[in-house]
């Protein structure tokens, strides 16, 4: 296996989620550095092996690959700092993981550079996420296999547009809390029924990962095929479902990711 130069700008949850990604399918084979302000909180990598430090520029230079995690509001100051490092940075590649940070808004402050967009959710610490992947026409196949041999530790990986990214930024990046805010309502109603509060969430945790294996376990029968079978005409569940038609619940769907998608482009605008 080839040793691979790898830096993180930015030491955060995604950032760390990526590297324990890469630790887990290739081992400590590869020079991995890690920058952020406050060094005493990446100690957490230094422990797997990294090199740590509150230099951005340091990380630039040792690396051939640089992933940038840090926020969308903070990448402007962090490519001025790159592109007057006095580094040459022409033959790295660069591996984005800002939301609504264009691939436009790179090539502006640093000029032609070979870059992929990403963006995981958080169940890819388990390694069940979904990774939207986006390349620029610069990047090269060999780039394009080599992110997706360095995500393969997060779950699933979906090629796609600069478009896709957003779509699926809101789809799969920020649906795990919808899920989790229709969770917290389903446990606050078993808790409202007698049951404990620690009784409440085993039940609807039990609950939520039985009907994701009927899903998953059945791929020869639509999802709306496995509602229908829960539901028998004029029964409990009909009633519960009605109430959901009543109110236009996937009218209301719809609106929850139209307004991330609307933050979204609120971010691109911002960042050009």
């Amino acid at each position: 296996m080839e040793q691979l130069n790898i830096a993180f700008i930015g030491g955060g949850n995604m950032s760390s989620c990526i590297f324990n990604g890469i630790i887990a399918t290739r081992g400590n084979v590869d020079n991995i550095i890690v920058s952020g302000p406050h060094v005493e909180k990446l100690e957490h990598f230094a422990n797997k092996g990294a090199t740590v430090t509150a230099d951005n520029i340091q990380a630039l230079r040792e690396s051939k690959i640089i992933f940038l995690g840090v926020k969308p509001q903070i990448m402007p100051d962090v490519l001025e700092e790159i592109k007057n490092s006095g580094v040459d940075y022409s033959d790295k590649l660069f591996i984005s993981m800002a939301a609504g940070f264009k691939f436009s808004a790179f090539f502006s402050r640093l000029g032609a550079v070979r870059l992929i967009r990403i963006m995981p959710n958080t169940p890819a610490k388990l390694g069940l996420g979904v990774t939207s992947v986006a390349l620029d026409k610069g990047a090269t196949k060999a780039d394009e296999e080599l992110c997706l041999e360095l995500l393969k530790g997060l779950g699933k990986t979906v090629l796609t547009d600069e478009e896709g990214i957003n779509s699926l930024g809101a789809l799969a990046g920020s649906a795990p809390a919808f899920l989790y805010r229709f969770m917290e309502a389903l446990i606050a109603e078993t808790q409202k029924k007698g049951f404990s509060a620690e009784q409440s969430r085993q039940i609807i945790e039990a609950m939520a990962l039985g009907t994701v294996q009927m899903v998953i376990n059945n791929q020869d029968q639509s999802v709306s095929a496995l509602r229908e079978a829960v539901t028998s005409k004029g029964g409990t569940t009909f009633q519960g479902l009605s109430k959901m038609t009543e109110y236009h619940f996937e009218e209301m769907m719809s609106e929850v990711i139209e307004a991330c998608l609307r933050r979204t482009r609120e971010f691109e605008d911002m960042f050009k």
